[in-house]
């Protein structure tokens, strides 16, 4: 892969900002941790879709806001219930649906094609979240009558050896919906190396009848998901390798990375060769994406622009959950609830210059 200098760090890393943190907080009332940033200019105000684990150990998806005229690098806020907790933007699956075990990673598509807004997002159908016996598969909230609802039946399903696909990322354009996901045996658990491949498929209704996927990125890049966004003449689109969440020595390098294209075109030849966005592995990384990040979202201030915020989830390097509430207890601060891993959603801005070459 192509080696360019850390954009972010040459810029002088500028506004590194934490929203949510299951460590040192804030975090939503209702809600253990949130990920998986979606953001868009939804008429007129910024929007951010995103996945949360409630507080009664539940994966659903939420929507966070900004006020009107603000820019996406602001503060946001959870829409919340009259109790002001976190309220889900739909109900969960039925208990013996597809996505019974949750539903996270959201993608937002406006009106198009002739249909209203919808909202691809993963569902998980095992109880095991990684490892050999972990499944997931893509589907799709549509929005009607006043709300979110979902569709019964999953839109994309993986086939072996890759049983498992995630993190949707979808555009309307040319005529079609077009999807970049993830394809991978099954999702990667401790002591295990990353068996990642992005894919890209078409859909004339977005539904049903997907074209044979091209592989837009196979496991030697070792990216974990993606995000597209017009920004100034051209597109841009952002690569995570994903984060290293079960401290797995020998993981290949985290970060973000970001190529560029006239037109948001399935064929990677299209595309320019990768640039180094963010080197989460370097000395300075704050800590609460210091272990990688994935599930970016990238916004631009001005359409026809080149300063962008990108949002991510961000792993933190932290001990395991006996020091770590010792470290609580010894500051005179509350211990954070036992998980396996620590996540943060937060933000960085940087300029990607002429982003049509």
């Amino acid at each position: 892969m192509t080696s360019y200098v850390d954009q972010w760090r040459a810029q002088g890393a500028p506004a590194a900002r934490v929203l949510w943190d299951m460590i040192d907080g804030p975090i939503p009332r209702g809600l253990l941790g949130v990920g998986d940033p979606d953001v868009h200019r939804i008429d007129g105000r910024w929007t951010m879709f995103l996945g949360g684990f409630s507080t009664g150990f539940r994966n659903r998806l939420y929507r966070a806001t900004l006020t009107e005229g603000t820019d996406p690098g602001g503060r946001w806020s959870v829409d919340v219930d009259d109790r002001g907790r976190a309220v889900a933007l739909a109900a969960d699956p039925p208990r013996r649906g597809w996505d019974a075990a949750g539903m996270h990673t959201p993608s937002y598509v406006p009106p198009s094609g002739g249909n209203g807004p919808r909202l691809y997002y993963t569902g998980r159908a095992t109880t095991k979240h990684y490892g050999p016996r972990s499944r997931y598969a893509i589907g799709v909230l549509e929005y009607r009558d006043g709300r979110w609802q979902r569709h019964p039946d999953p839109v994309l399903q993986g086939t072996p050896p890759r049983s498992s696909v995630l993190e949707p990322f979808v555009v309307h354009t040319e005529g079609c919906y077009r999807m970049w996901y993830q394809a991978n045996p099954h999702e990667i658990g401790p002591g295990e190396l990353p068996d990642y491949e992005l894919r890209c498929t078409e859909s004339v209704d977005g539904i049903t009848d997907w074209s044979p996927p091209r592989t837009f990125a196979d496991s030697s890049e070792g990216f974990f998901d993606n995000a597209v966004a017009r920004g100034g003449e051209g597109w841009v689109m952002i690569l995570a390798r994903g984060s290293d969440l079960h401290a797995t020595p020998g993981l290949p390098t985290q970060g973000l990375w970001w190529i560029t294209a006239p037109r948001p075109s399935a064929d990677r030849r299209d595309w320019s060769p990768p640039r180094r966005l963010l080197d989460t592995d370097a000395p300075g990384t704050p800590n609460w994406m210091a272990r990688g990040t994935y599930g970016p979202a990238l916004a631009f201030s001005e359409p026809a622009g080149t300063r962008a915020t990108v949002h991510v989830t961000g792993t933190h390097s932290v001990p395991r959950w006996p020091w770590l509430a010792l470290r609580h207890l010894v500051q005179l601060r509350r211990p954070p609830v036992p998980a396996p891993f620590y996540l943060g959603v937060g933000s960085i801005t940087v300029d990607l210059g002429n982003v049509s070459r």
